[in-house]
């Protein structure tokens, strides 16, 4: 994909920077558009959001190639994030039962992901002081649908509906596909409940969060996207050997990558990894009678 290049066929449109992610630096909207600086890990994401569109996969942006500045360049879609914090709409049940339908058509689609010649996805990191999630990847996922990459619409189909208002919106698409790459089903619905049900104590929680039922949001989500009861009891494992994981990972990212992820690591998230792993031990019964 790398070759592909794309031409904005001498229009002079305004780059507006498109913030919200904690690691979305130097990203912007031109016209129809989003540009992005590309990584190692692009050839293989770019790749992969074609077979998306070959699929027929049509709620995720479209790759269409490589801009002048080297830039990364996919389709604007348009729609209302999820907010951060979350929109009272966002935390609907209805909107549980959409992520989950939605993630579940994304890996049906994307099991068998063939990647061009000299195309390859990176190394995925090893950590010796933990054990790898899993052995043998069996989907290419999305690995971040996050509330912030979560765009929607109204349910109504009003265009002039605004963010804070209550009514139902429906899930458009989900974008920011960076950390797409081999995974397993159960870990990338797990990486979804984690911020989704959520899976952290409730002080550490969005406000509008603080109360909810996690357990049961995490039966409803997993219903949605199709797991059988001994898949939603294995979820609660993968749940625990990913938190294991995510420490030394984001400690990892930051020194690596720098940017938002060691700003991310400077603001306290290892420590917030920390807490919501030791919640999550304590609360497991409570998500086992939830999920059995």
């Amino acid at each position: 994909m790398s070759g592909v290049r794309w031409s904005d066929g001498g229009a002079d449109e305004v780059e507006t920077p498109l913030p919200g992610g904690d690691v979305s630096d130097g990203v912007v909207r031109r016209g129809s558009t989003v540009r992005r600086p590309r990584g190692p890990h692009s050839p293989a994401v770019e790749s992969y959001l074609v077979h998306l569109e070959r699929a027929g996969f049509d709620r995720a942006p479209r790759f269409l190639g490589i801009d002048d500045a080297g830039r990364e360049v996919v389709t604007f879609v348009p729609g209302e994030m999820g907010g951060r914090p979350p929109h009272a709409w966002a935390l609907d049940v209805d909107v549980l039962v959409q992520l989950g339908e939605w993630q579940r058509a994304l890996h049906d689609v994307s099991r068998d992901v063939v990647l061009p010649d000299g195309v390859a996805w990176p190394e995925r990191v090893q950590f010796p002081e933990v054990p790898e999630v899993f052995d043998v990847p069996d989907v290419v996922g999305h690995n971040d649908v996050t509330i912030e990459n979560a765009l929607f619409v109204p349910a109504d189909g009003d265009p002039d509906v605004p963010a804070d208002d209550p009514r139902p919106r429906r899930l458009a698409a989900v974008i920011d596909f960076d950390l797409a790459a081999p995974t397993t089903r159960l870990l990338d619905v797990a990486t979804t409940l984690r911020y989704w049900a959520p899976v952290s104590p409730p002080e550490s929680r969005p406000e509008l969060m603080r109360d909810v039922d996690a357990a049961r949001r995490a039966r409803i989500l997993a219903e949605a996207y199709g797991l059988d009861r001994s898949e939603r009891l294995a979820l609660l494992e993968v749940l625990a050997q990913r938190f294991a994981r995510s420490w030394y990972a984001m400690r990892h990212a930051a020194t690596a990558r720098g940017g938002g992820w060691q700003r991310m690591w400077d603001d306290g998230v290892g420590d917030r990894i920390r807490e919501s792993e030791a919640w999550f031990a304590a609360e497991r019964r409570t998500f086992v009678s939830a999920l059995r």
